[in-house]
C-alpha cells in the first residue's frame, strides 16, 4: 500500500473511533508513524483527508452494486441484490459513521456533492431495472423514473438507522438484515392487501 493510501487508512480508523471533529492532523501523523510534515506533504488539511475517504467509499460502494447485479437473470433478482449489497455495505460501515448524527458536517461541500453523485447514480440503476422489469412483463408500472425515485426514497430512508444500528433492532433483538429487506421489497412489490384470487 502506497503512503498516500496508508494515511487514508489510518485516517478512517481515526475517525470511526474517535469522531471527525476530534481527530487531529497530529493524531493522524502519530497512528501514521510519521511527521507532520510527510502528512502535509500528501494532504493540505484533515478536510481534505477526509475528502479522499469519503470519495474513496463512494467508489468502493458503487464497485459493489454494479458487481451484485451482473448475472442476475430477472429485474426482481436485480432488485434483490442491489437492495441486499446496499445494506450490507452499509451495515459494514456503520462502526466509521457512528458518528454521523452527532456531527455535522454541512460544512463540508464535497460531501454534499457526493451525496448528489451518489443519488443520481442511484436513481440511474433503479430505472433501469424497473424499465427492464417493464420490458419483461415484471413490473406493471406507467412511469420507471417516478417509481425508482419514490423506491430510492423509501431505501434512503432506512439509511441513518441502518448505519446507527437502530433499524437492526427490534423488540430488543437483533434482527437478521436479509429478512428485513426482503420484508420490505416485498411489500413494496406487492403491497399488504390480500389477493382477490386468495
Amino acid at each position: 500500500m502506497d503512503k498516500k493510501n496508508y494515511i487514508i487508512e489510518v485516517a478512517k480508523s481515526l475517525i470511526g473511533k474517535f469522531g471527525f471533529k476530534k481527530t487531529t492532523m497530529e493524531d493522524i501523523a502519530k497512528a501514521a508513524r510519521m511527521g507532520k510534515a510527510t502528512l502535509y506533504y500528501y494532504f493540505s488539511s484533515k478536510d481534505d483527508i477526509f475528502r479522499e475517504i469519503i470519495e474513496k467509499e463512494g467508489n468502493r460502494f458503487r464497485k459493489k452494486l454494479l458487481e451484485a447485479l451482473e448475472g442476475a437473470k430477472t429485474a426482481k433478482e436485480k432488485l434483490l441484490r442491489y437492495s441486499f449489497t446496499r445494506f450490507h455495505f452499509l451495515k459494514e460501515v456503520r462502526l466509521y459513521y457512528k458518528t454521523i448524527k452527532d456531527e455535522l458536517y454541512s460544512h463540508l461541500d464535497f460531501i454534499e456533492r457526493e451525496r448528489k453523485k451518489f443519488d443520481k447514480f442511484d436513481l440511474e440503476i433503479l430505472e433501469k431495472i424497473l424499465e427492464e422489469g417493464v420490458e419483461k412483463g415484471e413490473f406493471n408500472i406507467k412511469n420507471p423514473k417516478y417509481y425508482a425515485f419514490l423506491l430510492l426514497q423509501a431505501i434512503k430512508g432506512l439509511e441513518i438507522p441502518i448505519l446507527t444500528g437502530d433499524a437492526l433492532s427490534f423488540e430488543n433483538k437483533e434482527i437478521n438484515l436479509d429478512e428485513a429487506v426482503s420484508a420490505l421489497l416485498n411489500i413494496l412489490m406487492h403491497g399488504i392487501l390480500r389477493s382477490p384470487q386468495a
